[in-house]
């Protein structure tokens, strides 16, 4: 899932190149103890460092961490936003990822409760993306849901909408 979630982010927000899609794969954690902020930017600091003028070049503070890896890893749209370009990706992909995992957590509650468990519900958190706007308040199974945001999101969106089961605790009262 991992792989799956970044390649989508990277090749929806083209913010980072492909060759990035293994290492935003990696920066993805199990724990999510970290934000994808604090990720992103211990990735940027790691390794030799982009001069003072090569910063001036791309208008980013002097005493901002930029490695060479993390540089060359942008594509040119990426250079326009050097410091945000790592982290936004990686956030589409984290919440991509919780989407994942809820599901397959959930499928075992969706054989517990039987018909009680009507499906899941997609909640928009955020409301700057009409085609996440579409999902908002859906509910579909575990096979339809949409843990990778719809294909005509559009390019800037972090894709940050959720999904929750669904129950009817008075189904079996009928």
């Amino acid at each position: 899932m991992k792989m799956e979630a970044a390649r989508e982010a990277v090749e929806t927000l083209k913010l980072v190149t492909p060759a990035a899609i293994g290492t935003i794969a990696g920066l993805l954690q199990d724990d999510m103890r970290d934000h994808p902020r604090a990720v992103a930017a211990n990735y940027r600091k790691a390794g030799d460092q982009i001069s003072d003028a090569e910063k001036r070049d791309l208008g980013i503070r002097k005493n901002a961490f930029l490695s060479r890896e993390a540089l060359a890893r942008l594509t040119i749209e990426g250079r326009l936003e050097p410091l945000t370009a790592h982290e936004r990706t990686l956030l589409r992909a984290t919440f991509t990822l919780i989407r994942g995992r809820r599901i397959a957590k959930e499928v075992e509650l969706q054989v517990q409760l039987g018909k009680a468990f009507l499906g899941f519900e997609h909640e928009i958190l955020g409301r700057q993306c009409p085609a996440c706007n579409r999902l908002d308040g859906i509910v579909s199974d575990a096979a339809n849901a949409h843990v990778l945001p719809p294909s005509d999101c559009v390019a800037g969106c972090t894709a940050n909408y959720g999904l929750r089961p669904k129950i009817d605790f008075l189904a079996d009262l009928d």
